[in-house]
Order: C-alpha cells, then structure tokens, then sequence
C-alpha cells in the first residue's frame, strides 16, 4: 500500500539559477521517486550534504556511520550506528521492512536508513558477508517504497560491485558532488556522462526519475547546532 506521508526534502539549489541571482530549491519526492544515492570523492561536501538533507526528513532515521567520525555529535542515539555496529542498523530496518509487508497499514512514518561510506563496509567484510549485506539492502530498496521504507547512501566511487544485480538502478535520484571520477559519473550519469565536469566543494549534479541533470549547490547550514538537534530527535523518538 502506497504511503501517504510526506517524504519530499530539499536536496539544494538550482546552480544555474542562482548564478543569474535566483533562489529556486531543487526537491525530491520519495513517495514518487524514492531513494538517493549519493557518491562523491573525500572533502567534495558528502557530510555536509547528508546533514542539509537529515534535517529535513520528516519520521524516523537509523544513521549509519560506517567511519564513525563524522557524526560522532550523535554518538548515543538510540538509532545512530557506528563502525562494524552499522549491520544492526541495516538488520533493524530490514526487520521492519517485512512486518510492514506482512501487516500493512494505510499510513506509515516514513522511514530512512541513511548509510554514509557503503562502500567501505562492504569492502571490509567477507565475501560472504558482503552477499548477506547487499541482499538485505537490495530487499530495502526493492520493496520499501510501497510501505515508506527510503534509503539515503553515499559512497567515494558508485561501483557496480558493491551492490547486488540490478540494485542500484533502484535508486530513482542521483547525487554527484565535486570532481567524480571517469567512473562515478558513468556510474551515476550513464547517458550524460561526458557533460559531467569538476565541481567545487558541494557543487555537483542531480538527476531525478530520469529526466536531465541539475547542477546543485548545497545551501550553507547556518546554526550546525541546531541542525545536530533535529537530527537527534529523528534518531530518538
């Protein structure tokens, strides 16, 4: 059953617009197009990007902090995961994955399992393992929009290899931030690939539901405190 809850977020502003003086917000709908997949090289703005994005989410985080520095702020947060604990987090929401399926409602708090640096967990298990891992992600991002279930995961490089067969061509919203690699921005933007250029520090590409890029530019967070707070409230209650 389709969730009715509100599961739209600002992902930043329009790039070209702003350069002529215009502010227009650039927005994503999980409900229509869910999941985000965000990849970008060290220091390009990932962190900060997630925290802009967190803030907003309306219902229930599980963080997942594979490096467990980043967002050491939220250390004991019910639902906030760090280093090797970060399987739990993905275990907690795939088990609610599949009591919604087998007990569906009409409404359903949305919930996000944001999963910063994927690809360096995977990569650090053993390959039977990372099989486990990647299946209960792909069942996550296969079946959780119907019972309001999103991910939000980013990574250095959008590899193939660190999902399951057809896993990630669920995740209808891509995030380029700064210079991708060759192999990112194939990997993200198969089709305009050639049109990808080296961003700045929070600047990159978005592309949403299949239709044409958007350059982005991640607004700046003015009261990181406060930002910390909202965030720790979606991982509490």
């Amino acid at each position: 059953m389709m969730m009715n809850c509100d599961a739209s977020f600002k992902v930043g502003a329009d790039q070209t617009l702003l350069s002529q003086g215009l502010i227009v917000p650039v927005k994503v709908d999980f409900r229509k197009a869910p999941h985000l997949l965000i990849a970008a090289p060290s220091g390009a703005g990932k962190t900060y990007a997630l925290r802009y994005i967190m803030k907003q989410l309306r219902g229930v985080i599980y963080l997942c902090d594979f490096k467990g520095v980043d967002f050491i702020s939220l250390k004991g947060c019910p639902r906030y995961y760090k280093h090797y604990d970060v399987s739990e987090g993905l275990t907690a929401v795939y088990d609610i994955l599949h009591s919604r399926m087998e007990e569906p409602q009409a409404q359903n708090k949305p919930i996000y399992l944001v999963f910063d640096e994927w690809t360096g967990f995977i990569n650090s298990l053993p390959k039977k393992d990372q099989s486990e891992h990647q299946s209960k992600l792909s069942s996550i991002l296969m079946l959780g929009r119907g019972v309001g279930i999103f991910v939000i995961l980013s990574l250095q490089r959008a590899d193939s290899t660190n999902f399951m067969n057809g896993a990630r061509d669920n995740f209808a919203n891509s995030l380029g931030l700064g210079r991708l690699s060759r192999e990112s921005a194939r990997m993200l933007f198969p089709d305009d690939t050639d049109m990808i250029q080296p961003k700045s520090r929070g600047k990159g590409y978005l592309r949403t539901d299949g239709r044409d890029l958007t350059e982005v530019v991640i607004p700046q967070i003015c009261d990181l405190n406060k930002t910390d707070q909202l965030i720790k409230q979606a991982l509490s209650f």
